[in-house]
C-alpha cells in the first residue's frame, strides 16, 4: 500500500445485528482482510435485515473482534422492500450515500433489485457527483427474479415481470453503462452484462484457500473405495430455495433409486423448501437414503464431507456464480448438474464436470447412473475435478479484483472517519 485510499462498498446485506452488536458474514470477512492490504480504510454500506431466518447470514463474526475493526466503518441502511417504506426513507438514504461517496476514493456498488436497492441509488448519486465507480455482479438478476416470482399469484407475477423487472433492467443497464469498471463474476454473468458495460472483466469469487484442497492420500482413498464398489456418496451444500432446484434434486435421487443405483445423499443447508424436500423424500421412500442436517456453521465439517463425496449433485435453475461449485472441485468432488456457462467454464481446462440441460432431471439422473456404472470414468472425473480445483484460490483471485479497482477507479486522499452509522 503506497498511499491512503478509502474504499466505499454499497452492497446487499452482509451484516446483521444481534443483541445490539453488528456482526459480519464470515466469508466476507476474508474479502475484507485482503481489502485492508490495499486500502487505508473501508466503508461498508448495506441493509441490516430485521429477521435472521431468511437473511442467509448464519456464519458471522462480531466486528469488534476483528483485527482491523478500527479501519472499518459500517453504515447500516434500512432493509426496505415495500414501495411505501422505501419512498419514506429514500431522501435520507440518498443524502447519506452522497456524503459517503464525496469522502471516499474508490467506489464499488453491487445492485441486486429495484425497491430497496441502495447500490442503484449510490450509482445514481455518483453519476451526479461526476465520480467513477465499479459495478460488481455475481448473478443474472432478472432471471433469478423470474424464478422467484414463479410461486406468486398470477396477477402479482404479471405486474412484477412487466413493470418492476423492466424498470430494474433499465436502471441496472444505465448503472453498468456509466461505470468505469464491471467486475462480472463467472461466464454467465459476463455473457449477460458485458454488452452493457464499457470496461467489463470476468472475475471469480473464490471461497477456497490452500488448506481447503483435498490431499493426495485423501484423493487416493476416495477413488479406491469407489473402485471397490462403495455406494455413491452424493452431496450438496446450499439453501433450499427455488433457484437452487431442490425438488428436482430429490426427483433425480428418486429416479436413481428406481434404477437400482445405491447411494447415500446429503443436503447441507436450510431454506423455505427444506420441509417440502423432506416430505417428498419420505413419500418417495428415500428417507433412509437422504440426510437433511440443515444449516451447519462448521465449515471444516462440510469441507470434510465434500472431500469424501463421489460427486456434487446440483440443480441450479438460474445463471449465477455459486461458490459451492468451486468448493466441490477443490475437494476432488466432481460437479454434476444442470448446465450453465459458469459451471462449464470452471472445468473447461482440466475437466471434472458432467452436465444435463436445465430442468431435465431425468437426463441428469441418466448422467449419474452412467457414472455409477462406469466407475473408471467416475474415478477419472474425480481426479480431473481435483486438478481443476487447484486453479482457484481466494487470495490470488481477490488481488486481481483489487488491482482492477485501483487501476480503473482513481482516488484522492481524504481524511479518515472511523465510526458506525445507523439510519
Amino acid at each position: 500500500m503506497t498511499k491512503a485510499n478509502r474504499l466505499l462498498m454499497v452492497l446487499p446485506s452482509v451484516v446483521r445485528r444481534v443483541d445490539g452488536e453488528i456482526e459480519i458474514e464470515v466469508d466476507f470477512c476474508e474479502d475484507l482482510r485482503l481489502f485492508f492490504e490495499s486500502f487505508t480504510c473501508v466503508t461498508l454500506a448495506c441493509p441490516v435485515p430485521t429477521g435472521l431466518e431468511d437473511s442467509g447470514l448464519r456464519r458471522c463474526r462480531r466486528i469488534r473482534d476483528l483485527p482491523w475493526a478500527d479501519r472499518l466503518k459500517v453504515v447500516c441502511l434500512p432493509a426496505t422492500y415495500s414501495p411505501s417504506k422505501y419512498l419514506r426513507v429514500l431522501r435520507s438514504v440518498r443524502s447519506l450515500l452522497r456524503s459517503e461517496i464525496a469522502r471516499s476514493d474508490v467506489l464499488l456498488f453491487s445492485p441486486y433489485a429495484l425497491i430497496g436497492d441502495w447500490p442503484l441509488i449510490a450509482a445514481r448519486e455518483a453519476r451526479r457527483l461526476g465520480r467513477t465507480y465499479a459495478i460488481d455482479a455475481d448473478v443474472v438478476y432478472e432471471q433469478v427474479a423470474r424464478v422467484n416470482f414463479a410461486r406468486r399469484p398470477a396477477w402479482k407475477r404479471f405486474i412484477k415481470n412487466k413493470f418492476e423487472l423492466g424498470l430494474f433492467q433499465l436502471a441496472y443497464r444505465r448503472a453498468l453503462n456509466s461505470s468505469s469498471l464491471g467486475l462480472l463474476r463467472g461466464q454467465d454473468v459476463f455473457d449477460a452484462y458485458s454488452p452493457f458495460c464499457p470496461n467489463p472483466h470476468k472475475v471469480y469469487h473464490m471461497p477456497v484457500s490452500h488448506g481447503d484442497y483435498i490431499s493426495p492420500p485423501e484423493l487416493d482413498k476416495k477413488v479406491q473405495s469407489l473402485a471397490e464398489g462403495e455406494p455413491l456418496r452424493i452431496c450438496y451444500v446450499g439453501r433450499a430455495i427455488e433457484m437452487k432446484g431442490p425438488m428436482d434434486w430429490v426427483r433425480v435421487l428418486h429416479e436413481l433409486s428406481r434404477c437400482g443405483v445405491l447411494f447415500e445423499a446429503t443436503w447441507f443447508g436450510d431454506g423455505s423448501l427444506l420441509q417440502a424436500m423432506r416430505a417428498e423424500a419420505t413419500s418417495c421412500g428415500l428417507a433412509d437414503h437422504i440426510r437433511f442436517p440443515g444449516f451447519s456453521s462448521n465449515r471444516d465439517e462440510i469441507m470434510a464431507h465434500l472431500r469424501g463425496a463421489a460427486l456434487f449433485l446440483f440443480c441450479h435453475k438460474t445463471p449465477e456464480s455459486p461458490r459451492c461449485l468451486i468448493e466441490a472441485l477443490s475437494s476432488g468432488c466432481p460437479i454434476v448438474g444442470y448446465a450453465s456457462a459458469f459451471a462449464r467454464d470452471l472445468v473447461e481446462k482440466r475437466g471434472g464436470g458432467e452436465f444435463a440441460p436445465v430442468n431435465d432431471w431425468r437426463g441428469l439422473a441418466e448422467v449419474v447412473k452412467r457414472l455409477d456404472t462406469e466407475r473408471k470414468l467416475l474415478v477419472r472425473l474425480i481426479r480431473a475435478a481435483s486438478a481443476s480445483g487447484q486453479l482457484f484460490e481466494r487470495d490470488h483471485a481477490m488481488q486481481q479484483r483489487i488491482d482492477l479497482l485501483l487501476r480503473y477507479t482513481p482516488g484522492t486522499d481524504p481524511e479518515i472517519d472511523r465510526s458506525t452509522t445507523h439510519l
